[in-house]
C-alpha cells in the first residue's frame, strides 16, 4: 500500500537449510522486504508468523520506519482471525491520520459491519462507494449496504453537552424598541437574556420487520436543557411511527409525528401530523431526499398562533473525494395561524460541507439562511446563521467521542422589535449504540 523506508536494525529470517545439528543461517532483510514476508504469510493465513514479523518491524526503528504499512497488516491479520473489535483498532488509528486511505477505509467498514456496528459501517461504506473502486468491489460494496438495511432493527444515540447561549429567549438587546413610530419599555424578561445550561438529548428508532420489503419505523427522541434560571428550561418530546417501504433504489416512509415542548417548566406547545420522506441514491456519490409534513400546531401561551404548518423540502448529498462529504438543503413552510398577522410564509436554503481532516479530526461547516414573509403585517424578517462543528475521531471512552459546536445566528426584521442575535455552543459526548 505505502513505501516502507529500510531500518536498521532489520529483521532476521532464519532459514534451516544446513546439515542436522548446525545453527540455521539467518537472512537480513529490509524493511519492505520483511513487509513482502510478511503479506506472503498473510496470505498463506500463517497469522503468528506474520504478525511476530510485524511485531518486530514496529519495534525495531520507529523512528525511521513508516508505521502505517505495518498497522495495516497488523489490522489485516485481527481481520483473518475474526478479531474485528482489534482490527477496527489499527484501522481507524491509520485513517486518524491519513482519512483519505480509501483501502483502510474499506477493511475499517467491514469490520465494523461484522460487529454490527452497522451506522458507522454504512457512514465509511458510503465514503468508498464514489472513490474509484473497481466494478466488482462497488458490486460488493452495495450488498453490505443492502444488508445492512435489511437487518437494521434498532438504533440509538445518546448525548450529552454544556451549552453557553448569548440569547436563551431570542430578545433584542436594547431595552426600548420603536413600533409604529413610538417606544415601548421592555422588561427585563424580554430583553436578550444569556446562560449556561446542560443539554442531554436520546432518540431511539427501531424497525421491526414486517415483510421483505415492508417495515414498521418507530421513532422517539427527547432534549431537555437545564438552566440556571429554570424560567429558560427547555423540554421536547416526540414520537413518530408508520410504515417504511424499501424499494429497489428507494426508501420511502410516512408516519405519523407527534410533539411536546415545555418552556420555563409549562406547557409551550403541542402537534400532531403525518411526514413522508422519500430516500434515493442518484449516483454512487450522490443521494437525494425528498420531505413533506403537515402538523396541527397549538400554542399554549399564545393560541392565536396556533394553526395548521405545511412543510416541503428537497435536498443533495454528495461524496466529494476520499474525506468530503457536502450537501445542499431547499425547505418551503406555510404557517396557517389563527390571527392573520401571525400567517406567513418561509424560505430556506441550507449547506453544509464536512472534510476528516489529520490528527483525529473531523470539521464541519454548515451555512443557513431563510426567509419569513407575514404578508397580512407587511413584516419581513431574514434570518442568516451559520455553525461550526468539530469532532475528535480518536478521542473515545466506552465509545463516546467529544463533539464541540458552535452557531451563530441574526434575524433582521423591518419591524425592529424583532431583531436579535445570538451566539451558542454545545461541549458535550455523544454515542450511537
Amino acid at each position: 500500500m505505502l513505501a516502507t523506508a529500510l531500518i536498521a536494525a532489520a529483521p532476521a529470517i532464519a532459514r534451516a537449510d544446513g546439515p542436522s545439528g548446525r545453527q540455521p543461517e539467518t537472512v537480513t532483510l529490509s524493511g519492505q522486504q520483511a513487509l513482502k514476508v510478511a503479506e506472503e504469510l498473510l496470505l498463506k493465513k500463517e497469522y503468528d508468523e506474520a504478525e511476530a514479523i510485524l511485531l518486530r518491524l514496529a519495534q525495531a526503528d520507529p523512528d525511521k520506519l513508516d508505521l502505517t504499512q505495518v498497522r495495516f497488516l497488523t489490522g489485516l491479520v485481527a481481520v483473518g482471525r475474526k478479531d474485528f473489535v482489534t482490527a477496527e483498532e489499527h484501522f481507524r488509528s491509520i485513517l486518524d491520520a491519513h482519512p483519505d486511505l480509501i483501502r483502510v477505509r474499506l477493511e475499517l467498514a467491514r469490520s465494523l459491519y461484522e460487529q454490527k456496528k452497522d451506522g458507522a459501517a454504512a457512514y465509511h461504506f458510503q465514503y468508498v462507494l464514489g472513490n474509484g473502486l473497481p466494478e466488482e468491489t462497488k458490486a460488493l460494496v452495495r450488498q453490505f449496504l443492502r444488508r445492512i438495511e435489511a437487518r437494521k432493527v434498532f438504533h440509538l444515540q445518546l448525548g450529552t453537552a454544556i451549552v453557553p447561549n448569548s440569547n436563551i429567549n431570542n430578545g433584542p438587546k436594547d431595552d426600548t424598541v420603536t413600533v409604529f413610530g413610538l417606544p415601548f419599555q421592555l422588561d427585563d424578561a424580554a430583553q436578550k437574556q444569556s446562560g449556561t445550561g446542560l443539554s442531554t438529548s436520546l432518540n431511539v428508532a427501531a424497525f421491526p420487520k414486517l415483510t421483505d420489503r415492508l417495515r414498521l419505523e418507530t421513532r422517539a427522541g427527547a432534549r431537555v436543557v437545564d438552566y440556571s434560571n429554570a424560567d429558560f428550561d427547555d423540554v421536547f418530546m416526540s414520537f413518530e411511527i408508520g410504515p417504511r417501504l424499501q424499494a429497489k433504489k428507494a426508501t420511502v416512509s410516512v408516519l405519523g409525528a407527534f410533539s411536546k415542548r415545555w418552556f420555563g417548566g409549562e406547557r409551550f406547545s403541542r402537534s400532531h401530523g403525518m411526514r413522508m420522506v422519500l430516500t434515493t441514491p442518484l449516483s454512487d456519490r450522490m443521494r437525494f431526499s425528498l420531505r413533506s409534513s403537515y402538523a396541527q400546531v397549538d400554542y399554549s401561551s399564545n393560541p392565536n398562533r396556533s394553526g395548521p404548518v405545511y412543510s416541503g423540502a428537497v435536498s443533495m448529498q454528495r461524496v466529494m473525494d476520499k474525506r468530503t462529504v457536502a450537501g445542499l438543503g431547499f425547505q418551503v413552510t406555510r404557517e396557517e395561524a389563527d390571527a392573520n398577522n401571525l400567517k406567513n410564509h418561509q424560505y430556506r436554503l441550507n449547506a453544509f460541507i464536512s472534510r476528516e481532516l489529520p490528527w483525529g479530526i473531523t470539521a464541519q461547516v454548515a451555512p443557513d439562511y431563510y426567509v419569513r414573509d407575514f404578508q397580512s403585517s407587511s413584516r419581513l424578517d431574514e434570518t442568516y446563521g451559520v455553525s461550526f462543528r468539530v469532532t475528535k475521531r480518536d478521542w473515545r471512552y466506552h465509545g463516546f467521542a467529544p463533539v464541540f459546536s458552535y452557531a451563530y445566528l441574526k434575524n433582521v426584521s423591518n419591524n425592529p422589535f424583532f431583531n436579535y442575535d445570538r451566539h451558542s455552543a454545545d461541549i458535550g459526548v455523544t454515542r450511537n449504540f
